[in-house]
């Protein structure tokens, strides 16, 4: 349980380079222990040199060990420079007592250049080729001069044949396994990459999309006071001048304090709004008569209507009823409507708000005299862009209000749509009671 533990590798440390070659090297000391334990048993039942035997079974437990050190202090790269070490001391007494290049050290130095290239970093990896090679030549070279004795233990041919088969089958199956776990580790990696890429991808779009509403938020707020605002601000800034006689003061006064009352209105209603969205939470309903709430519409707005000499005339069709609605959002839109009808008719015009109530339908309407909109303005008005437009007396538009309106009216599921009739233009928010 304590190995397979040790080997497996977590979600959360497979992004960790360091982490999966200190697995790796705890995988490579341990199967090269269990290698090492199965040629020495192996040369045993083949009849080979006790010598090279008993040094294949005292070196694999260096390699045991290293395995438990790595697993507890880590410093892979200093435990696997020393194992490679004591795995070449076996090479060199398997060339000796194993007959030489008869044998099967070949298939040794070949695992040494596979483990080095996979599991050494930095300059160390090319010493060790280098090294490796030469000590592989070194000894091949030795034993053609006859610089080294070498023992043979082979009775035959086929005794040679089942060593060499032996020794490839156990090298093969530990060079299988440390590939196949080096390229699952590395795929895995890849994978969770490709999987916190995704992730920060998604992130990184829903980060822009609250950056986004944030910004219709704001916009929503700002163009929601800012006509009651400067309203207040240029009533405020004549009676400082006193260009009012002091007849005119009480109706001035009359009116800042309405235009007062209804600027906090406003407040409430986009903040209880912009709540909402950051919290990403439905509109809360309110229980109120449709009537109450279309003439409270027109008196908020008359202030303003007035200062242009037009009228706000209320038509009410239907019995009236009380139902649960949401009134935040509904006074936010028709606000707005108001507000564009208002600042785009003419002088003494009159704004037309009308309400009709069915059985299974209600909608209002916000009708005005200004300049009929042209069809390719209508495709784009509740596209969410600024663009500048100015009103009858040179009212500053930003051009946000309508779409703000439109997202509000789809999420309360509203319909909000333009229609013109008879020189008119008409705002038309409709909702179906089921």
């Amino acid at each position: 349980m304590r190995l397979a533990k040790g080997l497996l590798i977590s979600e959360e440390n497979v992004t960790n380079l360091e982490y999966i070659q200190r697995r790796i090297a705890m995988m490579f000391a341990f199967l090269a222990f269990v290698l090492l334990l199965l040629l020495g048993i192996s040369d045993v039942f083949l009849g080979m040199s006790p010598v090279i035997a008993w040094v294949k079974l005292g070196v694999s437990l260096p390699f045991l060990a290293a395995y438990f050190l790595v697993s507890k202090y880590g410093k892979a790269q200093l435990i696997l420079n020393i194992l490679l070490i004591f795995a070449h001391i076996v090479i060199c007494f398997n060339f000796l007592y194993n007959d030489g290049n008869d044998g099967p050290t070949i298939y040794a130095f070949f695992l040494m250049v596979v483990v080095s290239s996979l599991l050494i970093r930095g300059w160390p990896k090319v010493m060790w080729f280098v090294g490796s090679l030469a000590m592989f030549f070194l000894l091949f070279f030795a034993e053609l001069e006859g610089y080294i004795v070498i023992e043979h233990f082979y009775e035959g041919v086929q005794n040679q044949f089942i060593d060499h088969a032996v020794t490839i089958l156990w090298i093969s199956a530990f060079v299988f396994t440390i590939l196949h776990f080096f390229t699952k580790s590395y795929r895995n990696q890849t994978q969770l990459l490709n999987e916190i890429k995704l992730r920060q991808e998604q992130t990184l779009d829903e980060v822009k999309m609250l950056n986004d509403q944030k910004t219709k938020l704001i916009a929503l707020l700002s163009h929601d006071l800012k006509t009651p605002i400067g309203m207040l601000n240029t009533t405020l800034g004549l009676v400082d001048k006193d260009v009012f006689e002091q007849v005119d003061m009480e109706q001035i006064l009359r009116n800042l304090k309405g235009q007062s009352f209804h600027l906090n209105k406003v407040l409430n209603n986009t903040l209880s709004w912009v709540m909402t969205e950051l919290e990403d939470e439905p509109g809360q309903l309110h229980h109120s008569s449709l009537t109450d709430l279309t003439l409270e519409m027109k008196e908020m707005m008359e202030v303003q209507a007035v200062e242009k000499n037009q009228v706000i005339e209320v038509s009410i069709e239907g019995e009236d009823r009380n139902i649960s609605i949401e009134i935040n959002e509904i006074r936010i839109i028709l606000k707005n409507l108001l507000d564009n009808a208002i600042k785009f008719s003419a002088l003494n015009s009159t704004i037309e708000l009308s309400l009709k109530i069915e059985e299974d339908k209600l909608s209002w309407s916000v009708g005005n005299q200004g300049a009929i909109i042209s069809p390719l303005e209508q495709n784009n008005l509740f596209v969410f862009r600024a663009r500048t437009s100015y009103g009858t007396k040179k009212e500053k538009g930003t051009g946000i209000g309508l779409p703000l309106c439109k997202r509000i009216a789809d999420k309360i599921n509203f319909d909000l749509n333009y229609a013109c009739s008879n020189g008119k233009n008409y705002f038309i928010l409709t909702k179906n009671l089921d």
